[in-house]
């Protein structure tokens, strides 16, 4: 049997930028949340999650390094100094639970560029997190887009995300499809699916799969839990539920969901590619997180003994 990765390495790349709620800042962006939860998970097997994005040398840059090397992890590929403030976004609350995201634009993340450190980083890690709103500017959208050209052996999972702020959509149909493209794993909800079939010309998730080449086609139902569409049908993860703090919000569900998706499948020998284990595991980190204040909340061992 093939042997799994001696140290196993999930690399979100993207925005990181603090979600500014009506109690105070909180650590936030869909690739940070996924390195932290995948560092968790990964750390105890000799294992790694990391997080590349920029933020300015401003208040928030300094305290977004501090607070991300205080949750795990290696601060050395947050890049620094970039000429616009550090990314944030103002978080609308509604009583139903949903969000309205107000992002600042330009953000620190939008001058991510490629180094060579990253270009090595790229050529080692076994699996990345990508999304859509990291490439709404040129400089960040051609430095993921070489960073993933660079990660040829890499589990590549297409986190759609779509957002939209004060009238702004951050992705439009070439981002969609370079995604896509890009993409062993494309993670969206029911929403997401319909807007990326539209406008990549496909009929449905089935079509989407076929498309694109995509080994799985990742569907995020809230309370439903996750299912995945393969070459070989569709797949349910087991459905748990974890009680909930009274001022609980969902932010960053989806990208623990996401991290453990990742950090299951890199633990699987080369060559293994098992969704089931994998969505059961996505399912306790979201349905955790979701329970929980912010987006990377400590996890209980009992979900980090779930890895196997």
């Amino acid at each position: 049997m093939a042997e799994r990765p001696a140290r196993p390495c999930v690399v979100g790349i993207g925005e990181a930028l603090y979600d500014v709620f009506d109690s105070g800042p909180r650590l936030g962006g869909a690739p940070l949340n996924v390195a932290v939860h995948a560092n968790r998970l990964l750390s105890p097997h000799g294992g790694r999650g990391v997080a590349v994005s920029r933020v300015a040398d401003d208040n928030l840059g300094q305290q977004l390094l501090t607070d991300a090397q205080q949750l795990g992890l290696d601060p050395t590929l947050l890049q620094r100094d970039a000429p616009v403030p550090t990314g944030r976004v103002d978080v609308e609350q509604f009583d139903d639970g949903s969000h309205a995201f107000h992002i600042a634009d330009p953000s620190a993340w939008d001058h991510l560029t490629l180094t060579p450190d990253l270009t090595d980083l790229a050529k080692q890690c076994d699996a990345v997190a990508f999304g859509s709103l990291a490439q709404r500017h040129a400089t960040s959208r051609a430095t993921i887009r070489a960073f993933l050209d660079a990660a040829s052996d890499a589990i590549k999972l297409f986190d759609v995300n779509l957002r939209a702020s004060d009238g702004n959509a951050f992705y439009d149909t070439e981002v969609l499809t370079a995604g896509c493209h890009a993409a062993d794993i494309v993670k969206l909800n029911d929403e997401e699916l319909e807007t990326v079939c539209d406008l990549t010309g496909t009929a449905d998730a089935d079509a989407l799969l076929k498309q694109f080449g995509l080994r799985a086609v990742i569907l995020t139902r809230g309370k439903d839990g996750t299912a995945a569409l393969t070459r070989d049908g569709w797949d349910q993860g087991e459905l748990v539920s974890y009680d909930r703090q009274p001022d609980a919000d969902t932010v960053g569900a989806g990208d623990a969901c996401s991290a453990g998706l990742l950090a299951a499948l890199v633990r699987q020998p080369a060559g293994r590619f098992d969704i089931q284990p994998a969505l059961d595991l996505a399912n306790h980190l979201g349905a955790f997180v979701a329970g929980r204040v912010g987006a990377t909340p400590p996890l209980p061992g009992s979900i980090i003994q779930r890895l196997p």
